[in-house]
């Protein structure tokens, strides 16, 4: 008998629902999409030689990985527990920690462990975004002023950030949706912009 930890719930589902989640797959674990083919091949809406799981992935817009036993909880979806979260991106994690700086990666990973439930990583992770970017700032004005100090500085902070706090409460191989950066890129950019004028505002005012 062919079952997995969603058999039941699909079972309980009527057959416009296992459509709309077939329908729209990209945004569900593969675990949950193998349950409604399961399904739809036991109620014989589909053949059983008609499609297999890995067809139905093969154009997947999301990061593919193992499965995880436990599912997701999504409290945004009509099908709770069955939708892949929408997490910022390591790289997206790398862009801000490289051009602007360690906390501000930091924020984006705290949303992440936010979203998977994880708030006592998430204090720390804040924590360790704070500590070592006023680190970072008293090194360098002992260090010459160069780009590469500063990148591998911000470097070692993403590393931080990625292979201990994301890989070990995360997981390595952790399967979600990107979630877009525009709204946290424009934040990072106003809050940037203001740091600038305040450092100005002394020399303006003296003019």
């Amino acid at each position: 008998m062919r079952t997995n930890s969603f058999t039941t719930n699909m079972k309980a589902k009527s057959n416009k629902e296992l459509e709309a989640i077939f329908d729209e797959k990209e945004k569900y674990t593969e675990e949950a999409i193998q349950a409604v083919i399961w399904e739809l091949e036991n109620r014989n809406l589909i053949e059983k030689s008609d499609i297999s799981v890995e067809e139905t992935l093969i154009e997947k817009d999301v990061i593919d990985a193992p499965n995880s036993k436990e599912p997701v909880v999504n409290n945004e979806s009509p099908f709770e527990g069955l939708v892949l979260p929408h997490l910022y991106s390591k790289t997206a994690i790398l862009g801000f920690t490289i051009f602007f700086s360690t906390i501000f990666g930091a924020v984006l990973l705290m949303y992440n462990l936010k979203k998977m439930n994880k708030p006592k990583v998430r204090i720390q992770a804040l924590i360790f975004g704070i500590v070592y970017t006023i680190f970072s700032a008293i090194a360098l004005n002992y260090l010459p002023k160069t780009f590469l100090i500063t990148f591998l500085f911000n470097i070692i902070g993403f590393t931080v950030l990625t292979e201990y706090f994301w890989n070990n409460n995360l997981g390595k191989d952790l399967t979600y949706q990107k979630k877009p950066i525009w709204q946290p890129l424009a934040t990072s950019i106003f809050i940037v912009l203001g740091l600038i004028l305040l450092l100005l505002l002394p020399q303006l005012l003296a003019a």
